[in-house]
């Protein structure tokens, strides 16, 4: 019995876009930073770069899981918490970005 590895599978194409995707985001949210100097955006980029090397973690579980080691796993569930770190504080300095302008 081999497990080769088939890019055809729907766990990898739904996670290659995803990191695509994020990719995508990341790039936007940091064009937008260096457009405009909120350290809002600058929060939203990070998040979307910490969300995208943990997709790529998760890809290469797919790809190749016998080189998974649980240093990679650990490292991707802190990516998931400084994703959502991230996400609150843009969402704070947001909140106090509109109550400077009242």
């Amino acid at each position: 019995m081999t497990t080769a590895f088939d890019p055809t599978q729907f766990g990898f194409l739904v996670r290659a876009f995803t990191v695509l995707f994020a990719l995508g985001l990341a790039f936007i949210a940091f064009e937008a930073w260096k457009r405009r100097r909120r350290r809002l955006l600058l929060f939203v980029s990070v998040a979307f770069l910490a969300y995208l090397l943990r997709d790529v973690i998760r890809l290469t579980e797919i790809v190749a899981p016998q080189s998974t080691s649980p240093i990679l796993i650990s490292m991707s569930d802190i990516l998931d918490l400084a994703t959502l770190l991230l996400i609150f504080f843009a969402v704070v300095r947001g909140e106090d970005e509109l109550k400077k302008k009242r």
